[in-house]
Parts: structure tokens; C-alpha cells; sequence
């Protein structure tokens, strides 16, 4: 089954055991990601495929494109998938907003 969620709405509500995967490159990962997120870039896709079946995988990209495809895919071959709407873009969009919120009080 595949399902999507803002990226925001997930980490609010994220359930132990998913298992969350950041499509984009090493080096964009190596910059910055998701607070617990695992790398698998799209070019080493095939690795999604050893990932356990028994566990959500909530996928994510830059904006969410990417992800919803590979999340359609894996679920097509029976996953439990997810795919974060947004994106890192939309982590980082609303990462700055909670910290100008905080500096604005």
C-alpha cells in the first residue's frame, strides 16, 4: 500500500520501526537530511529492494516527485510505502520558519 504525508505531518506522528529513506545523492545527503533518515540514492535504487517488508518505508527527495515514484514502485511489489510530500525542500522551508517563529517571540 502506498500512502503520502507532508514530510511535517510525518515526523509529528512518526511510528517507531519506519524505516525512512533519503533518495537524494551522497554529497546533498552528506549536507544535511532528516533527522534519522538512511541514503539510498537513485542511482543505487536496487538497495530498496533488500529493505524488510514487514517495516514501513517513508521515502523522500528534494520535492517529493522522485519519492512518489519509487514509493509507487515498492509498493507495486508488495512494500509498505510512504512517500513525504515536500521533500527536504518543504523540511528545510518549515525548519527556518520554526526557528524565525522562536526568534520573533
Amino acid at each position: 500500500m502506498m500512502r503520502e504525508a507532508n514530510i511535517w505531518e510525518y515526523l509529528k506522528d512518526r511510528q517507531e520501526g519506519d524505516i525512512l529513506v533519503d533518495l537524494r545523492s551522497e554529497s546533498m545527503y552528506a549536507f544535511g537530511t532528516v533527522p534519522g533518515a538512511i541514503n539510498i540514492p537513485v542511482e543505487r535504487i536496487g538497495e530498496l529492494y533488500e529493505l524488510p517488508k514487514e517495516k514501513t518505508i517513508c521515502l523522500f527527495c528534494q520535492v517529493g516527485e522522485i519519492s512518489g515514484q519509487f514509493a509507487e514502485l515498492l509498493s507495486d511489489a508488495g512494500y509498505d510505502t510512504c512517500n513525504l510530500t515536500g521533500g527536504y525542500r518543504e523540511y528545510l522551508r518549515q525548519s527556518t520558519a520554526q526557528v524565525q517563529d522562536r526568534e520573533d517571540s
